[in-house]
């Protein structure tokens, strides 16, 4: 089921806040509130298709039942660590099999072998909720959860707004709201500020993203017949697509859980206004980000017994490769990681040195890059990104729009070629540049504004003219991840 659909909108959300306050504002069945959602959260997840419901409800049980016997031999004064990676391996083991088995096996058979691929369908929502169930198994290894509420635990995993595509969550702080009883009673201010930004995350999908569909997709299926123009062209309008899509997607989430009193993490925070790679990761996917210093970059430099700034690169490298790797399962996205490793190794030494760097060209080269990595990022292949980078450096000539090319025809007899495919949309195109260049974050929106009446209006006309573009429903791009 998707956020921006009818069935979503006038359905599914008005029944699961209903049943949540109504039950939750009684003390005999307040703590059936939390069940409720974990029920609606299990069906939204097999709305897609229930023949992976099973897979994640055996993800729960199995981190449940072995969180659990972690937690007892931390009591029994005993070392967790067998119990610990049979848990990492099995999590490990569901990624490798469901996400990477057909990625593996070209690769065997370009070294020579000759295997069929296997074309497993990759469940939605599977990297987040196992990257989220792995985070757990760390804490309680590490005695850090002591958390045993099955319901609580399946709610923590499971939570529909966060389910498919993150943010990703942590087991501290949503544990403890999921045993609140006060949070599960209407709190109008909340309500008010979440709708706000669901509404905003909508528009950022529904008015904004889904606009460049077409054209970014016209743009990488023909990779070899984009010239300078057009290639830029379609690599920034696939950089706005990526941004007002997901960061739409967050907004929705983190604006779901706060009409029911809960606060996720908020993933995103103005990232296309960085300045450098540091402060790129510091604003994009902040969620993954926390996830990576945590759990991925602090263990492997806590493993050197003498810490050196060239072992922290290595580590800061081997980490951004991995959340590459994460991403999706081809050699793009590990080329994507280990270009987002070189520019923070890059930037974290030139901070070392003190360096100088005029501002405005260092807020160029941060978008430059970001761009060009995003360009594997999006490409069905290596090659395929490498095509639109060549093109991008003029390897495939120079082509203008139709416009500039008549005005050359007619007054100085000169014809030029034209850019071909779909058009771009200029209005909108032109609306997201000045939105990611001045407007502030939509979280900071929702935090600063007065509600009162204009406010209502302004969000009221917003929605309508949201449902009235709902005519051809997309699904999120981090779906496929």
């Amino acid at each position: 089921m998707l956020f921006n659909s009818y069935e979503f909108l006038f359905l599914f959300l008005p029944i699961a806040l209903g049943g949540y306050f109504f039950l939750g504002s009684r003390e005999k069945t307040s703590e059936w509130a939390n069940i409720w959602l974990v029920c609606l959260s299990f069906f939204f997840y097999s709305y897609w298709d229930i023949r992976y419901l099973p897979l994640l409800l055996l993800s729960i049980g199995v981190n449940y039942l072995i969180s659990g016997r972690m937690i007892r031999s931390r009591q029994e004064k005993k070392n967790p660590r067998t119990t610990f990676l049979v848990g990492m391996f099995f999590n490990a083991g569901l990624l490798g099999v469901f996400k990477y088995t057909d990625f593996f096996i070209e690769n065997l058979n370009f070294l020579g072998e000759d295997l069929p691929l296997l074309h497993i369908v990759l469940p939605l929502g599977i990297s987040f909720f196992t990257i989220t169930q792995m985070v757990y198994l760390v804490d309680c290894y590490e005695g850090l959860a002591k958390e045993r509420n099955l319901a609580h635990y399946a709610l923590f995993v499971s939570f529909f707004p966060h389910l498919l595509a993150g943010p990703i969550l942590y087991h501290r702080p949503m544990m403890k709201q999921f045993d609140d009883r006060r949070l599960r009673v209407i709190d109008w201010d909340n309500m008010g500020r979440g709708l706000t930004l669901f509404i905003i995350g909508l528009a950022k999908k529904v008015l904004i993203a889904d606009s460049f569909v077409s054209f970014v997709g016209s743009g990488f299926a023909h990779p070899g017949q984009l010239t300078l123009l057009d290639s830029w062209a379609v690599a920034i309008c696939y950089m706005m697509q990526l941004y007002f899509d997901f960061s739409g997607y967050s907004d929705m989430a983190v604006g779901i859980a706060r009409m029911m009193n809960i606060q996720i993490p908020i993933n995103f925070d103005a990232p296309y206004r960085a300045y450098g790679i540091i402060n790129f990761w510091q604003r994009w996917h902040m969620s993954l980000t926390t996830t990576i210093t945590n759990y991925l970059y602090t263990p492997m430099v806590m493993t050197y017994k003498k810490i050196t700034f060239g072992k922290a690169m290595l580590a800061t490298f081997l980490s951004m490769l991995i959340a590459g790797a994460w991403h999706g399962a081809g050699w793009n996205y590990i080329i994507f990681g280990a270009l987002h490793g070189v520019g923070l190794v890059l930037n974290h030494t030139w901070k070392k040195y003190h360096l100088w760097m005029w501002k405005p060209l260092g807020y160029v080269l941060t978008l430059v890059f970001v761009l060009v990595a995003f360009v594997f990022f999006r490409a069905e292949s290596v090659a395929d990104a490498l095509q639109v980078l060549y093109a991008m450096v003029g390897g495939h000539g120079v082509a203008l729009p139709p416009s500039v090319a008549g005005a050359f025809h007619h007054y100085l007899g000169i014809s030029v070629a034209v850019l071909a495919g779909a058009h771009i949309p200029k209005k909108v195109f032109l609306a997201a540049l000045l939105l990611v260049a001045l407007c502030p974050s939509s979280n900071r929106l929702v935090k600063n504004m007065k509600p009162n009446n204009k406010w209502a209006v302004a969000m009221a006309v917003l929605y309508v003219w949201e449902i009235m573009s709902l005519s051809q429903v997309t699904e999120f791009l981090y779906f496929q991840f």
